[in-house]
């Protein structure tokens, strides 16, 4: 394993500045989007691994839902996450009284007088991050709506039945609590990325989450692009099926690691679907290894820091990372010390 990382051979669009000198797309879209990482980590204190799966999946083009209680900087990550990237933001709190209208858009009044039926669509059509706040309070109509969003990027209206497409790039679905009902399981299965949080309890992570947000400056700008969101992307598309050199495709290099851990996490009743394994986590791998390089260390690990994001629980949670120490065996005992 220690000789891969001379071995990686990645794909040609990624490797340094372009023949003609110019400075290579990838490349710059990879160092602002860690830039923009960076500034989020300084700003958001004590929520690296939610940090990181916001990252991963704009990459992967995948959606989020983070669970945990009120006042855990969920939506204001989201928000500051879309201002470094210049990107439309739409933010919306579900109950259950929310109607369709409300969320999507209300119908026009004058021209329905005039016998035309025209709905006015709401920012949420023309957003390309959607935070959606209690979202599993949602009722059943809204519910519906927002499966097609989530898998087709297209609303459909109730009454005409058209099909609009919407701008969506990621959505960030929150609650306080994972949802137990199973109308409700479709709907949580549409976001690939799963993170649970809770209140800071350390101290120096309270004092640092205090002077981000009252010693620095709040004039924060655009760092990046979606443009860098959308040439990474490509690129991490392309990726899963790239070679390394002496080792062959990327693709089996990931089953080779996520085999065996999904195996063991079904042997302690941890389900993760077969389309997980094979449409899910792939996409995010690659988006992974698109963001933080092609290297020996995160073609190992990527699998690793990924698997935890798959979890429905708050004891699924714990039941992957003791899986992975397992895995790990002397160098989880090692790092501990460390």
């Amino acid at each position: 394993v220690s000789e891969v990382a001379t071995q990686i051979q990645t794909p040609p669009q990624a490797q340094g500045a372009l023949s003609n000198g110019k400075p290579n797309p990838i490349e710059e879209a990879r160092s602002l989007l860690l830039a923009v990482e960076n500034l989020l980590n300084q700003y958001v204190i004590g929520h690296e691994n939610m940090i990181k799966a916001l990252m991963v999946a704009t990459v992967a083009g995948e959606h989020v839902v983070v669970i945990g209680p009120p006042g855990t900087a969920k939506s204001y990550s989201i928000r500051l996450l879309s201002k470094l990237l210049n990107a439309k933001f739409y933010s919306y709190l579900l109950t259950r009284f929310t109607s369709y209208d409300e969320l999507f858009g209300t119908i026009n009044v004058m021209e329905l007088a005039k016998g035309q039926y025209i709905r006015n669509w709401s920012a949420i059509t023309s957003s390309e991050f959607v935070f959606l706040d209690e979202i599993f309070k949602a009722n059943s109509a809204i519910l519906n709506a927002l499966l097609s969003l989530l898998q087709e990027r297209i609303i459909y209206d109730p009454m005409s039945g058209q099909a609009v497409p919407v701008a969506l790039w990621s959505a960030v679905g929150a609650s306080n609590e994972a949802p137990e009902d199973p109308e409700l399981q479709a709907l949580y299965d549409r976001f690939a990325v799963k993170v649970f949080i809770d209140y800071l309890d350390n101290d120096a992570q309270i004092l640092s989450a205090l002077q981000a947000r009252w010693l620095s400056s709040n004039n924060l700008t655009a760092v990046a692009s979606m443009q860098d969101v959308r040439i990474l992307n490509e690129y991490a598309m392309k990726l899963f099926i790239a070679k390394v050199k002496d080792l062959g495709e990327i693709y089996k290099l990931y089953h080779l690691n996520v085999t065996p851990l999904v195996k063991g996490l079904r042997s302690k009743g941890v389900i993760v679907s077969d389309r997980t394994i094979i449409e899910k986590l792939p996409r995010l791998f690659a988006g992974y290894l698109a963001l933080y390089g092609v290297t020996q260390d995160n073609i190992v690990n990527g699998v690793y820091d990924l698997i935890v994001f798959m979890a429905k629980n708050r004891d699924e949670v714990n039941a992957i990372n003791k899986a992975i120490e397992d895995a790990m065996g002397e160098v989880s005992e090692l790092a501990k010390k460390l």
